[in-house]
């Protein structure tokens, strides 16, 4: 009688979604509704195999996910995309509880992690994110993962619906008690904000390893990591007395372990030294005594959470040149060193190929060759970032380009599509993402969130005021066209998007993707030395162009 019940309110519903008359001329004229009305559908199908406890079938849950999945790529930016993306995710939580295949679980993690990157100002991105926590939680080994994304939640939506239910997880968490795994239910009825008694009752972040640094003459990058994202606030104070002029951050709801307390000195003509210490009993204070520091830039970033400290200025004895520089040299834009650097390493494969390739491997190949034929080829002294498998953080390669006095810096990608039959090349500067695609792009090679994305494009509208952002569009063009032309493959173009590898360098700068990973034939290309070999070379050809007009040959 209740699969009956069913059946008939299937037909009402049904008659009420598909239009009355399905002319082809209205149809067309109609486009943007009909896909909405799509969507409505494909969601309606999911509440009835939901409601269906005896259903069985997990062919027509995966019809579901199909129907719902086509619906979104059909129109990815229609109003009802991120509801399908959430819709997905429950779709393959329910089916993990009906199923139990692992693999629905992670599914279900994915398309709510899509939803929390590509549409992080909707108002089902915090639900997405609690959801995501909880998968988490049930998957027991990522409970750390699941503690810095609660503590996002609160950091990140502090006014959202989801913010109680993420401090009640925390709480719980440091209580030694597991969560319940619930999923968030997708409701207009707003749930009570977290009370301040709640918020104090959250687990304290610990700086867990010393504070870092890479420094130059002119510049300095400080690193500071707590455990968990976490609220702060700085301020610069003027010399008094005996007290230089300082630059503190303010760390709240943090502890720092005696260890790390120590002064760290610098001495490098911007900074006299940096110090960490237990400011009251919730607040780390991270003090830079400075010496000449003209400026000073502070952001954030995730995975793990960092606060990055970058400060700039001129050195109080300026060594004097030895000859004449030239023009090009007296703007800054003399090429005598130049820093590859071969993306992701070590515990951070990035993308993989349809067989398992890695780009990690492919991007060290490919640099070590480019490297090989400038020095080679040309009197330019070539460093790499790195020469072996091993992991370094993304702000940590940039340093590594100033701290060198570099003058041009070349990161070494591989792409990777939903499309599989995506291919081409295409070349990135620093600069305000203007496109979903550069916003996907960049949180792909950053390993961050959309919202921090979007916190970046803030940062970068300063940033961006001394960053060599023409030079760079020159750079990537040349190595864009020498790539293009050379390989004769897909011109994607020359694009711009926020990529932390790039902030913060003192020289021009660019991100290079030479190939889709995944794309069979383009795999099967990156598999052959000696396109390997072509591609650097290729890369080669346009630094060296770029280069040689700079230094006026």
């Amino acid at each position: 009688m209740r699969r009956n019940f069913f059946i008939f309110l299937s037909i009402i519903i049904f008659l009420l979604i598909i239009p009355s008359y399905p002319g082809k001329a209205w149809a067309e004229s109609r486009v943007p509704d009909l896909i909405g009305k799509r969507f409505d559908l494909a969601t309606y199908r999911y509440n009835n195999l939901s409601f269906n406890q005896g259903e069985k079938s997990r062919d027509r849950w995966l019809n579901c996910v199909k129907s719902l999945r086509m619906e979104y790529h059909r129109d990815p930016g229609h109003a009802k995309a991120p509801f399908a993306l959430f819709m997905l995710g429950r779709i393959y939580e329910d089916m993990y509880s009906r199923f139990h295949d692992p693999r629905d679980l992670t599914e279900a993690a994915g398309y709510y992690e899509d939803l929390a990157l590509i549409f992080p100002k909707d108002n089902l991105a915090d639900d997405a994110l609690l959801n995501l926590g909880t998968i988490c939680l049930e998957k027991k080994s990522n409970g750390k993962k699941a503690e810095t994304i609660f503590a996002r939640i609160i950091a990140v939506y502090p006014d959202g619906d989801m913010a109680g239910s993420a401090a009640l997880m925390l709480r719980r968490m440091k209580n030694g008690h597991e969560p319940p795994s619930q999923p968030a239910v997708v409701s207009a009825k707003k749930e009570e904000q977290p009370t301040k008694e709640q918020l104090a009752d959250l687990p304290m972040a610990v700086l867990s390893q010393p504070i870092r640094f890479w420094s130059t003459k002119n510049y300095t990058r400080v690193v500071v990591e707590p455990s968990f994202p976490v609220q702060f606030k700085e301020n610069f104070l003027k010399a008094d007395g005996d007290l230089p002029r300082r630059l503190y951050i303010d760390l709240f709801n943090s502890r720092i372990a005696p260890t790390f307390q120590n002064a760290i000195p610098i001495q490098d003509g911007l900074l006299k030294q940096v110090r960490g210490a237990q400011f009251d009993k919730t607040t780390v204070r991270v003090v830079l005594d400075t010496e000449s520091v003209e400026d000073y830039k502070i952001f954030t970033l995730e995975d793990p959470f960092r606060v990055v400290i970058d400060v700039t200025g001129i050195r109080l004895k300026p060594q004097t040149p030895q000859k004449l520089p030239t023009l090009a040299e007296q703007f800054g834009l003399g090429v005598k060193t130049i820093v590859i650097d071969p993306g992701h390493g070590g515990k951070d494969p990035g993308a993989l190929g349809i067989n398992g390739l890695q780009e990690k491997d492919v991007v060290l190949k490919v640099a070590k060759k480019v490297a090989a034929i400038l020095e080679k080829e040309t009197a330019y002294k070539v460093l790499l970032t790195r020469d072996r498998d091993v992991f370094i953080p993304l702000e940590e390669r940039t340093a590594i380009a100033n701290t060198k006095e570099a003058d041009l810096f070349v990161s070494i990608h591989a792409n990777s599509a939903p499309n599989i039959h995506a291919n081409g090349v295409e070349t990135y500067f620093l600069s305000l993402a203007t496109s979903r695609e550069e916003m996907q792009a960049a949180a792909r090679e950053n390993a961050a969130s959309a919202s921090q994305i979007s916190d970046l494009q803030k940062i970068l509208q300063d940033l961006m005021q001394n960053s060599k952002i023409e030079e760079s569009a020159r750079l990537a063009g040349s190595v864009q066209g020498e790539l293009v032309n050379g390989l004769a493959v897909k011109n994607l173009g020359v694009k711009k998007a926020p990529f932390i590898v790039l902030i913060g360098a003192q020289m021009p700068a660019i991100l290079t993707e030479i190939a889709f990973l995944s794309n069979k034939d383009e795999v099967r290309r990156l598999q052959d030395d000696r396109y390997l070999e072509a591609i650097a070379r290729y890369i080669a050809a346009g630094v060296r162009q770029y280069a040689a007009k700079l230094n006026g040959l």
